[in-house]
């Protein structure tokens, strides 16, 4: 089969579109025909070795898709050949990959393949986080750092149709448009403003219920100071490079959490949890609150120029790859 390569963790130079061996089914695992791909910011990292979920090499790239059902393990009982899914399994940028069953959900017959591919991961880390660790509750007001990334976007839409006062961080015009169409009530330039002390003035200085965070580094230290008495900041990542440190003083002062949101462990571990975050969100798409924000669509031939476009920070929504 073709797939995208990685040899060496030398960077996305070291990518290739090779031949490279079809997987074989595992009793508790699907072989997936994909059909599309969506790019994450951890497949920039992989390349690197500077994920902390990395396989041996090589490996085939990619960890978010579409596809159909082709073969099923022994022990599998959910899903059978033909169905139509989305998954979070690594090998997304071949045209098959092996994944386990309980990562994969059942595609409704009214979304289409790329709109699929584009909502396991950044979708589903915004739903668990929110609803699931967060709690977000109806006119609370939630804070999304990263707004108009992948899961930053899906974390506007998703904070809307949950009935919280949704503020937009985000560092260009561009972004902030992006944000803006997905509904965000505020929207804010961290580059051009003072975000600590617009937090201070939207919130009339009460702070901030809820914080998504998949950036860290400085604008998690702002909103650290930010908090509301019992508000709860999710860890989702750290796009800006830095992992920031936390005096736990803060939390003690205003009795606020922090917590993680790791989705894929979570679907991993607690399947029945992640089936109904799934189907929380395939309602919300169906139902139109909730539309993927796709930035654009290319070739596996040319996947190597789409990860090198957000690498560069240069998408605003989600990459996807048509693999078959």
């Amino acid at each position: 089969m073709k797939a995208i390569v990685v040899t060496e963790t030398t960077g996305l130079d070291s990518l290739t579109l090779s031949e490279f061996p079809k997987p074989a089914v595992r009793p508790r695992g699907l072989i997936v025909e994909i059909k599309t791909a969506a790019l994450n910011f951890p497949d920039i990292l992989q390349p690197r070795g500077l994920y902390q979920d990395q396989p041996d090499l090589p490996f085939v790239l990619g960890l978010e898709f579409s596809g159909v059902v082709r073969e099923t393990g022994s022990e599998c009982r959910r899903l059978k050949v033909g169905d139509r899914i989305v998954g979070m399994g690594q090998g997304a940028l071949g045209q098959y990959s092996s994944v386990r069953e309980q990562m994969c959900f059942r595609l409704p017959d009214s979304l289409s393949y790329d709109i699929g591919a584009a909502i396991p991961l950044a979708g589903g880390t915004a739903m668990y986080g929110l609803k699931y660790c967060g709690h977000l509750m109806p006119g609370e007001t939630l804070v999304v750092l990263g707004a108009a990334g992948g899961t930053g976007n899906y974390a506007v839409q998703i904070g809307k149709a949950l009935g919280a006062r949704v503020i937009a961080v985000c560092s260009s015009e561009e972004k902030m448009k992006s944000a803006t169409a997905a509904g965000a009530d505020v929207v804010v330039n961290y580059t051009v403003e003072d975000l600590n002390e617009r937090l201070k003035e939207l919130t009339d200085n009460k702070g901030v219920d809820v914080v998504y965070d998949p950036v860290g580094g400085d604008l998690f230290d702002i909103c650290s100071r930010r908090m509301a008495r019992g508000g709860r900041i999710l860890i989702v990542g750290f796009a800006s490079g830095r992992i920031p440190e936390l005096g736990v003083n803060m939390p003690l002062i205003k009795s606020y959490a922090v917590l993680g949101a790791n989705w894929s462990t979570t679907a991993w571990y607690e399947p029945e949890i992640s089936t109904n975050v799934m189907n929380d969100l395939f309602r919300l798409c169906e139902q139109g609150h909730v539309k993927p924000s796709i930035d654009r669509t290319f070739p596996l031939e040319q996947a190597k120029a789409a990860l090198t476009r957000l690498e560069n920070q240069q998408a605003i929504g989600k990459t996807l790859i048509h693999v078959s």
